[in-house]
C-alpha cells in the first residue's frame, strides 16, 4: 500500500497540490509539522520519505494548491445518498462538474467527496453548509487551512476523474455550489431553553419551519394520498393512521411517537419504509415532490419566506410582485422592473440581503402539483386556484355547447387539455360571428376565471410589437376584436402557436428565454376574412358563433360557481391520445364549413379571377364537359395576353399554391379548355366539380 501512497503523493506534487501523510485516524502523525505545508508544497524528495511508511494521503486546500476546495458529505449514518445524488444532479452542478473535470470519490464511512479548483483573490476556510435535522453536519467545505483525505487511501472509492486534472471554475460558479449545498440543510432551530422555537426564528431554517408549523399540510397529503385517520388517544396524544388499500380498522402508523412526525410500521406503505420515522417535510418531499428534496426546499421558501418581501431579484434585475384582484375576484399577479436604487430609497440598502435571488426565470406549466422553483429559476406559471369537487354544472354546459354546437365533444376535449395537460400544443381556437353579444367574450371571460393569471389578453398588434413580455409567459393568449391584415403577423401567430421556446423582450430588463406553451384564442367579427388561412392549413379550430337561444343577465355568476364541478367532470374523462396527433385533435375532426369559408376568402383576387374563367367555360363553352386540360401558357394566352403583369410563373403559382392544382408527371396530348387544336405537353386537369354545381350537359338538356 505505502507504494501506491507514495506515487499518488508525488502525482499530487507535480499538479502543483500540497499533500500530508495520514494514519488511521485521519489525522497526521503525531509531532509531524505539517501545517507549514498550508503555505508552501514539500519537495519529491521529502515526499518519497514522509509517505514510505504513510497510512494514507490528504490534500490541502486553499491558495497553496491552487485555489483546491472540496465538498465532504457526510453521512452520520443517515441517508447522504439520496442528499448527495439530488446535489449532482441538479442541471447547473452538474453542467459545472462535467465542464470543469471535477472529481467525485466515495469515502470509507459512506460519505462522498467533491473536489474542484475556483478563481479567487482570497479563498475562504472550511465552512459548514448544512446540518441534519439531529444537528450533526451533514455538508462542509475543506478549504483553505484545511485537508480532505483522499484515495488510494484504503475504504476511499474513485467515482470521476482525479484530484491531480481539475479544471478551474470562476467564482460566481464555485459560489452557485455552496448556495445548493446549504439548501440541503434540516437543523431543527431551537431556543435558549433547549424547547424548539416558536417565533421568528423558526423562519431561519425552511425545513424546521415548515416541520413545527406546517403538518397540517403534511397530513392533508396523507389523507389525499389514502391514508386514513383514525382516532387520537387523548391520554398519550397519539393519532392512529391507516395506510391505502387497507379496509379494517387496525393502523399502520402512528403520530406524535416521536416529537411530531408519523411512524410507519406496515411494510405495504410505499412509498414509506417501515420502522421509521417521517417528519413533515420529509413527507412534503415523497408525496407533493416524488422525492425531489431541492424542489420541496424550494417550495417552502418560496411559499412562507417571501411573504414580506414583495421583490424578488431575477439574474441581476429587480422586480415587484404586484398582486391585483379583477372583476371576478381573481387574484392576478404581476412582476414589474423595479429600480435598485428605488429599493434601497425605501428600505435601506440591508433590506437587499432579505430579496430572494433566482438564476433565471422559467415556465413549468401543472395545475396539480405546482413549483414556484425550479432549478433556482422563478417558475412564471402560476398557482391553479381551483379545486375539483363532484357537482353539476347546467350553465356550464349551456356555454359549452352554444360555443361548440355539433363539435361539442371536441370543445370539451379542449377544455381538458387546457386543464390536464397544460404542457401540450393546441390547434388555434377562433371563435367568429357577424353579430355582437354572441358570447364569444364571455366564453374568454370564464377562461380567465378558470386559469387566472396564466390567461392574458392582447390586441394583434402585441403579436407584432417587438415587446412581447404581455404574452410571453402565459400559457392561454385571447387576441380579441381579431382583423389581422398583415401575412407577416398571420406567420407569427402559426410560429408562436408551435414554437417551443421564445426570446423574451421587456422594457428595461434584459433578455431571457423561456420555454413556450401558449395557446391562441382568437375571436373577431369578420367571420371570413379575419386572416388569410392557407388552403393547407391544419392548426385552425374555427367555431362560428351564433345568436344565444338562452339568455340569461348572470350567466358569468352562474359558471364560476360551477368551475369546480366542471374541472371534476374532466378529471373523470378517459385521457386524451396524442399519438394520433401531437395536438389532440386530428385536421378531419377540425375540418368544418367554417374553416372551409375561411380558407376560401383567404384566396388572392387573382385566383379568385381565374376561377370565375374557369367556371364560365363550364358553364356556357363546355357545358358538356366534366373535366378539361390545360397549361400555363395557355391560361395566359387566352385571359391574360395584355397583362404583363401576368406570366407563365405567375398563374403556375395560381394554380400549384392557391387551387392545389399538380400538373401531369409526363406530357400528354390534350386540348387546352377542350376546345382549342391539340397540344402537347404537362397540363393541369381541371374538374368540373370544383368550380360549379351544375352538371354537365349535353344539347337536348339531358344531364352528361
Amino acid at each position: 500500500m505505502s507504494k501506491r501512497i507514495v506515487t499518488a503523493a508525488e502525482e499530487f506534487l507535480l499538479a502543483d497540490i500540497s499533500v500530508v501523510p495520514v494514519n488511521k485516524n485521519k489525522i497526521p502523525p503525531k509531532d509531524y509539522l505539517w501545517k507549514e505545508f498550508q503555505t508552501k508544497r514539500m519537495d519529491i524528495e521529502r515526499s518519497h520519505t514522509d509517505f514510505a511508511s504513510s497510512w494514507g494521503v490528504a490534500a490541502l486546500g486553499g491558495e497553496v494548491s491552487g485555489g483546491l476546495e472540496f465538498i465532504d458529505f457526510d453521512s452520520h449514518n443517515k441517508d447522504i445518498e439520496t442528499i448527495f445524488n439530488q446535489f449532482i444532479t441538479d442541471p447547473t452542478a452538474a453542467h459545472l462538474i462535467t465542464q470543469y473535470n471535477c472529481y467525485l470519490e466515495k469515502s470509507m464511512n459512506g460519505g462522498y467527496h467533491l473536489a474542484y479548483l475556483y478563481e479567487s483573490d482570497s479563498y475562504t476556510g472550511n465552512l459548514k453548509l448544512a446540518t441534519w435535522d439531529g444537528g450533526e453536519s451533514m455538508i462542509e467545505t475543506r478549504g483553505e487551512g484545511g485537508y480532505c483525505i483522499t484515495y488510494p487511501t484504503p475504504g476511499y472509492t474513485i467515482i470521476q476523474g482525479a484530484v491531480y486534472n481539475l479544471g478551474k471554475m470562476k467564482r460566481e460558479e464555485r459560489e452557485y455550489l455552496i448556495r445548493l449545498a446549504q439548501k440541503f440543510t434540516q437543523v431543527a432551530p431551537t431556543s435558549s431553553d433547549g424547547e424548539f422555537a416558536t417565533g421568528n426564528s423558526a423562519k431561519t431554517d425552511p425545513v424546521s419551519y415548515f416541520n413545527w408549523h406546517h403538518s397540517d399540510h403534511a397530513k392533508d397529503l396523507l389523507e389525499q394520498a389514502g391514508w386514513k385517520w383514525l382516532r387520537r388517544d387523548e391520554k398519550t396524544n397519539l393519532e392512529y393512521w391507516r395506510r391505502p388499500g387497507k379496509d379494517d380498522d387496525s393502523h399502520s402508523a402512528t403520530w406524535g411517537k416521536k416529537h411530531n412526525s408519523l411512524y410507519v410500521f406496515s411494510s405495504s406503505a410505499k412509498p414509506f419504509t417501515n420502522d421509521c420515522y417521517y417528519t413533515p417535510f420529509q413527507i412534503l418531499v415523497l408525496l407533493q415532490f416524488k422525492g425531489d428534496y431541492r424542489g420541496a426546499f424550494e417550495w417552502v421558501l418560496t411559499k412562507y419566506f417571501t411573504e414580506d418581501v414583495p421583490y424578488i431579484r431575477v439574474g441581476t434585475d429587480y422586480f415587484k410582485v404586484i398582486h391585483k384582484g379583477d372583476r371576478f375576484n381573481v387574484q392576478r399577479t404581476e412582476l414589474k422592473a423595479w429600480n435598485i436604487e428605488t429599493i434601497k430609497l425605501d428600505h435601506g440598502k440591508s433590506f437587499l440581503n432579505k430579496i430572494p435571488h433566482f438564476d433565471d426565470f422559467t415556465i413549468r406549466p401543472d395545475n396539480f402539483n405546482y413549483q414556484p422553483v425550479i432549478n433556482n429559476c422563478y417558475n412564471l406559471y402560476r398557482h391553479f386556484s381551483h379545486k375539483p369537487s363532484q357537482g353539476k354544472w347546467p350553465w356550464t354546459e349551456i356555454l359549452m355547447k352554444h360555443i361548440f354546437g355539433e363539435q361539442y365533444h371536441l370543445g370539451i376535449r379542449y377544455m381538458q387539455v387546457l386543464y390536464l395537460y397544460p404542457d401540450h400544443l393546441m390547434p388555434i381556437l377562433v371563435l367568429v360571428s357577424r353579430e355582437r353579444e354572441t358570447g364569444k367574450t364571455t366564453f374568454v371571460n370564464w377562461l380567465g376565471m378558470i386559469f387566472g393569471d396564466n390567461i392574458v389578453n392582447i390586441s394583434p398588434e402585441d403579436l407584432v410589437n417587438g415587446f412581447n413580455a404581455p404574452y410571453a409567459a402565459s400559457n392561454i393568449i385571447a387576441v380579441e376584436e381579431t382583423l389581422i391584415e398583415k401575412a407577416h403577423t398571420v406567420e407569427k401567430l402559426k410560429a408562436h402557436a408551435t414554437a417551443k421556446f421564445i426570446t423574451v423582450n421587456q422594457k428595461f430588463v434584459s433578455q431571457y428565454r423561456l420555454p413556450f406553451f401558449g395557446k391562441f384564442i382568437l375571436t373577431s367579427n369578420n367571420e371570413d376574412k379575419f386572416a388569410r388561412i392557407d388552403q393547407e392549413e391544419i392548426r385552425f379550430f374555427i367555431r362560428k358563433v351564433p345568436l344565444p337561444t338562452v339568455k340569461r343577465g348572470e350567466i358569468e355568476d352562474d359558471i364560476i360557481k360551477e368551475i369546480p364541478a366542471f374541472l371534476h367532470y374532466l378529471t373523470t374523462l378517459p385521457p386524451v391520445d396524442f399519438n394520433v396527433d401531437r395536438t389532440g385533435f386530428t385536421p378531419d375532426e377540425l375540418n368544418n364549413d367554417s374553416l372551409v369559408n375561411v380558407k376560401q376568402e383567404s384566396k388572392s383576387e387573382n385566383c379568385k379571377e381565374l376561377a370565375m374563367f374557369f367556371e364560365d367555360i363550364f358553364l356556357n363553352e363546355a357545358s358538356a364537359l366534366n373535366e378539361f386540360y390545360v397549361d400555363s401558357k395557355s391560361i395566359k394566352d387566352r385571359f391574360f395576353s395584355k397583362d404583363n403583369r401576368a406570366g407563365v410563373d405567375w398563374i403556375r403559382k395560381i394554380l400549384q399554391r392557391e387551387m392545389n392544382l399538380i400538373p401531369t408527371q409526363k406530357p400528354v396530348y390534350f386540348r387546352p379548355f377542350g376546345l382549342n387544336d391539340a397540344k402537347t405537353g404537362r397540363a393541369y386537369l381541371i374538374e368540373r366539380s370544383f368550380f360549379t354545381d351544375h352538371p354537365a350537359v349535353i344539347k337536348d338538356g339531358t344531364p352528361f
